[in-house]
């Protein structure tokens, strides 16, 4: 795959006509350095922020938990290795709840790409962020995760309903029937919820993310100045300490919408997919993932969104964001779902961010190859040592279980690491393979 999960540091393919018998030259060579990818995760949060997003964003707003829960605490995120037993404790620890060694962080910000006022680009506009950054080792992520989204982030319109229970002393809990104003009130302080700004209703999601990514990095691409963005105007305005060296970077578009984003040709045909700013992300040195929560629309079988009143946007425009999702190895979820009486509701946005946090241990163990691979063909390294093809068992629930070893991932074209053959983070990865591309004969001697 192009965006592969960590830098390669080599990549061979076979010429037209070689003019020396380089075996090297004959097949697709991977080989990867877990010290380039380190143990960092920098997501990035693009939420659309018109009028018909309120509920959706407020409940995204309420289900930190669940992230933060997934990838339980800082609590024994430190590694202590005075004694054996320490060694074996911190092992058993790693390979068991891997979450508490990401050293993540968030940042915020909407899906306006542009100044819309003229006055002055606010927070959320042109990809700055919303809030700063929010770190793991925060007071309370999940809190300040809630009030950036709610008190700063999303707009409220004027019809956003009220409790019946009148006013609300505790902000730690939801109220059932949802995001109302006394419960903003709570959260943000009275009537400080009504200070945000609505966004554009042309949504572009990819071309914010993209803005957001030029503004974390101290030397912005050449794909950031390109004339049909804000970027050279505005470049001094800098999202900084957002996207660190070598990490793993996702991209979490929250939307009831398609994306509209300005790069990509509105034709309506197969030609509008992500591929340009899959190519402009390509140009920076992280790698970078998308993760889509959207419209509920599956192009199997639907020409339009459902669950959306007088939807004025085809299938397309969300097209383009499963196509991200799916050539970064991230996944697509929707934002509502049809109950029982054939209505729509607000889907489970906790399940949701569980399963983020469930994506973001993933990146330790599954390693993203460039190209598909003739399976039988894979040959695989750590440190020098051979890591052995792990046993698959069938579960009566279609999942499969492995032993230790490694395994290949055909959904994330990735080799999947298990049991002690788990790289530490200094590991050095090797995965040698040919390609069904092309089938030389033999792999090289090692």
């Amino acid at each position: 795959m192009r965006h592969s999960r960590i830098r390669p540091l080599a990549a061979l393919t076979l010429v037209g006509v070689l003019t020396g018998c380089n075996r090297y030259a004959l097949f697709n060579q991977a080989g990867y350095e877990q010290a380039a990818f380190s143990n960092e995760a920098d997501i990035l949060f693009v939420v659309d922020n018109s009028s018909s997003m309120s509920q959706e964003a407020g409940a995204l707003g309420t289900s930190m938990d669940a992230f933060i829960s997934r990838l339980t605490s800082t609590d024994g995120a430190v590694a202590v290795t005075e004694t054996l037993e320490d060694a074996v404790g911190n092992y058993i620890t790693y390979t068991q709840e891997r979450g508490k060694f990401l050293d993540y962080q968030i940042g915020i910000t909407t899906t306006t790409p542009d100044d819309i006022a003229n006055d002055g680009m606010d927070p959320g506009e042109g990809g700055r962020l919303v809030g700063g950054v929010i770190k793991k080792d925060d007071a309370d992520v999940a809190e300040a995760f809630r009030y950036t989204m709610l008190c700063e982030t999303t707009y409220w319109p004027s019809d956003t309903p009220r409790s019946n229970s009148g006013e609300i002393t505790d902000c730690s809990t939801t109220p059932e029937e949802g995001v109302t104003q006394e419960f903003l009130d709570c959260v943000c302080g009275f009537d400080e919820w009504k200070n945000t700004r609505e966004g554009t209703g042309t949504e572009e999601h990819l071309e914010s993310a993209l803005m957001a990514l030029c503004r974390s990095v101290p030397n912005p691409p050449e794909t950031c100045y390109d004339n049909l963005s804000v970027f050279a105007d505005s470049e001094d305005i800098k999202n900084d300490d957002f996207i660190r060296p070598d990490s793993t970077v996702v991209v979490v578009l929250v939307t009831d919408e398609g994306d509209s984003s300005r790069r990509i040709p509105s034709t309506g045909t197969e030609t509008d997919l992500a591929t340009q700013y899959l190519d402009a992300f390509a140009e920076f040195d992280n790698n970078i993932k998308v993760v889509g929560i959207g419209p509920l629309y599956d192009p199997e079988v639907d020409s339009q969104p459902r669950c959306i009143e007088g939807a004025g946007f085809g299938g397309y425009l969300v097209d383009r964001i499963i196509h991200a999702t799916e050539e970064t190895g991230g996944f697509y979820r929707y934002i509502v779902e049809e109950d029982a009486g054939a209505g729509c509701v607000n889907s489970d946005f906790s399940a949701h961010l569980s399963e983020l946090g469930g994506l973001l241990e993933d990146l330790d163990t599954a390693f993203q190859l460039q190209s598909i691979p003739d399976i039988s063909t894979i040959q695989v390294w750590i440190d020098g040592e051979e890591v052995p093809k792990a046993t698959g068992t069938a579960q009566g629930n279609g999942d499969t279980t492995y032993d230790e070893g490694w395994s290949y991932d055909s959904a994330q074209n990735a080799v999947v690491f298990w049991g002690k053959w788990v790289p530490d983070y200094n590991a050095d990865v090797e995965i040698f393979y040919r390609p069904l591309s092309d089938k030389p004969r033999d792999l090289p001697p090692m």
